[in-house]
């Protein structure tokens, strides 16, 4: 985490507590969909915490955040404490980096833990805050909200500074969940091992010492009570079972479910399937069950399935509503001609099929018309296509682009990672872009989906071709290709003719306690920087992009050495530091006192598509002169 941003958007942030309750008990089954953002503290006794599908194994004091809407699960046998604190926060916005900021790391919607390394005082706030909420006196509840931001200091202390952990995912229980969702699949413990990213060895003796037997075992038992469930249904061949168990043939199976029943599965089903339809539920309109119709009336009626279904509706209304607005909206559209009478555009009946960059086959329209993309804003612009519909990031913080369409001529869908569907069904686009797999489910059910991924492809120009490809416009992609060249290669050359040979460059991002590298493939202009302008990184700068891994295109570097990365040209981009203090190991060095860094505007250089690098090559080529001159005319 980037915990100086966070604690950035903290300090900006406005905070109603809506709740705060605190548990101390045995025996605890908790199953909640979370109204609010919260915060769970487990201050004494162990439980096994569930959040969405990351399991914990808590034994000593943690902290876990958790978003809106995320599921939580609470077990414990034993005896457990714990506060919950649930709020609601917004971001009070100073200007257009604040709200980048808070779009880009959504702090109260972000899931982290901490396992503290001083907890006496925060339980010691966590007392008190919930001794004053109880009294329920407007002057206490003020107090509480002032001890509510003095938590939210600790934690981000603890983590920033090193000496608070976060809590590790309970690897057991994790292998156990990913056996039980994939009992249908193949499944090695070396697979298994490999996901978790620790040795099968390890695996094998952690799982064993939480449930007593192996992960292959276990298995195997799932699998044959799945098959159990499957030979009582009568509609499946034992051959079809055993192969979508995952079992090697139907011989195999047959021994294996034998060993476990003492039954041969075809005995398995002569006895009990011809007993299913004598089991029946005592009603008034006496209705027969099977043994899961059976299960699923008693959850009804000890009040088990309200999770369960709070959970169904979370993941099926949205898809199961867009589809009831599109039936709606076709129905509205019905005139008193039948469709028979109704003709069909040719153009409209003209469609084609592709492989998207995800390796799906999407059946699209030759020439789409009307284009919606939660990110890729400039690939379509620069087909002189202007898309119906974009998402906040790169309308506000895309501004080399806005150029190349009207204001009001993009609608606005939301945020990358939070699109409004209902906005999106309103444009009735004819083919959306995504960089989202998981989201193409919702998106097919408004209009045909294709997956764009940049990392897909080699080349600024490469990409445009791509999406030409997509578009129909392959003669607008084309186009574009030959004058990206042409420019660039004038840009080039203008550098070329001016700057010193062999001559070094260095992009800075500030943060308050440590500035970032900028990577020669991500935003900030790297990629304009490096790959389009072939500009040569500085020796240490150009050792970090061969040896080091590089977070979101940036390198992280401490204050202490950031002089040894300084070029012959150096850029700084101030996103996170605009009204702070800079150290003296920056403002010391002697390109800074001699105003020798060149500042670069965030809002223009936030964006990395290859219409938004083409305009930044060609200003840091303008830049790179100008500065070049001044300095030629300053040593004369």
């Amino acid at each position: 985490m980037n915990y100086d941003a966070y604690m950035l958007l903290w300090q900006n942030a406005f905070i109603q507590l809506k709740q705060i309750d605190y548990i101390n008990k045995s025996d605890i089954h908790v199953s909640k969909v979370l109204t609010y953002s919260s915060f769970l503290i487990v201050t004494a006794g162990g439980a096994q915490i569930v959040i969405d599908d990351q399991s914990y194994h808590v034994q000593r004091f943690s902290i876990f955040h958790l978003g809106k809407s995320q599921c939580l699960h609470i077990r414990a046998q034993q005896s457990v404490s714990y506060f919950l604190i649930s709020y609601k926060g917004d971001v009070m916005y100073k200007d257009a980096f604040m709200q980048h900021l808070y779009m880009h790391y959504q702090p109260f919607q972000t899931h982290f833990s901490c396992v503290p390394a001083n907890p006496i005082v925060i339980h010691n706030i966590l007392q008190d805050m919930y001794s004053k909420w109880q009294s329920g006196s407007i002057q206490e509840h003020l107090s509480v909200r002032a001890s509510f931001y003095e938590l939210i200091y600790h934690v981000f202390r603890e983590l920033a500074e090193g000496q608070g952990k976060p809590h590790e995912i309970d690897k057991a229980e994790a292998a156990r969940l990913f056996i039980k969702q994939h009992i249908h699949q193949p499944l090695s413990i070396q697979t298994l091992a490999d996901m978790l990213q620790i040795s099968t060895r390890h695996l094998l003796r952690i799982f064993k010492a939480r449930y007593e037997i192996g992960p292959q075992i276990y298995l195997q038992q799932l699998r044959i009570e799945q098959a159990k469930q499957y030979l009582l249904t009568n509609q499946y061949g034992i051959k079809e079972i055993a192969i979508s168990l995952g079992f090697e043939d139907e011989y195999y199976f047959s021994r294996a479910f034998k060993k476990a029943t003492n039954l041969a599965p075809s005995s398995f089903r002569l006895k009990y399937a011809s007993n299913m339809s004598e089991n029946a539920i005592t009603n008034e309109n006496h209705f027969q069950y099977n043994n899961n119709q059976l299960a699923q009336a008693k959850r009804f009626e000890n009040g088990e399935n309200e999770i369960m279904m709070q959970k169904m509706i979370h993941h099926i209304k949205l898809p199961f509503l867009l589809s009831l607005f599109v039936l709606l909206a076709a129905c509205n559209e019905e005139t008193s001609h039948s469709k028979i009478d109704e003709p069909i555009s040719p153009d409209k009946a003209e469609t084609r099929t592709v492989t998207d960059d995800s390796g799906r086959e999407v059946e699209i329209p030759m020439k789409a018309e009307r284009v919606v993309t939660d990110w890729y804003l400039g690939q379509i612009l620069a087909l002189d296509v202007v898309p119906v519909g974009g998402v906040t990031a790169n309308l506000d913080y895309a501004a080399f682009l806005k150029q190349h369409y009207k204001d009001g001529e993009i609608t606005n869908i939301g945020t990358d990672g939070k699109v409004s569907l209902e906005k999106v069904l309103e444009l009735k686009p004819d083919l959306i872009i995504t960089w989202n797999v998981e989201d193409v489910a919702k998106y097919e059910i408004i209009a045909p989906t294709i997956v764009f991924a940049e990392d897909a492809h080699q080349s600024a120009t490469e990409e445009i071709k791509a999406m030409g490809n997509y578009l129909g416009r392959q003669a607008e992609a084309e186009a574009f290709t030959k004058e990206f060249e042409n420019r660039i290669a004038k840009a080039k050359e203008k550098i070329m003719n001016i700057i010193p040979k062999h001559s070094t460059f260095t992009t800075y991002e500030m943060f308050e306690k440590n500035a970032t590298i900028v990577g020669k493939s991500s935003v900030s202009g790297g990629r304009a920087l490096y790959q389009i302008l072939g500009m040569k990184p500085q020796g240490k700068v150009q050792e970090l992009f061969d040896t080091k891994e590089a977070s979101n295109g940036r390198y992280e570097v401490s204050y202490e050495v950031v002089g040894d990365y300084v070029g012959d040209y150096n850029f700084m981009i101030n996103f996170f530091n605009k009204e702070g203090q800079l150290p003296a190991t920056w403002t010391n060095l002697d390109v800074v006192k001699n105003n020798q860094v060149l500042e670069l505007p965030s809002e223009y250089y936030f964006a990395s598509d290859p219409l938004s690098g083409l305009h930044q090559a060609e200003e840091l080529a303008d830049k790179i002169v100008e500065f070049t001159k001044a300095q030629q005319q300053y040593l004369r």
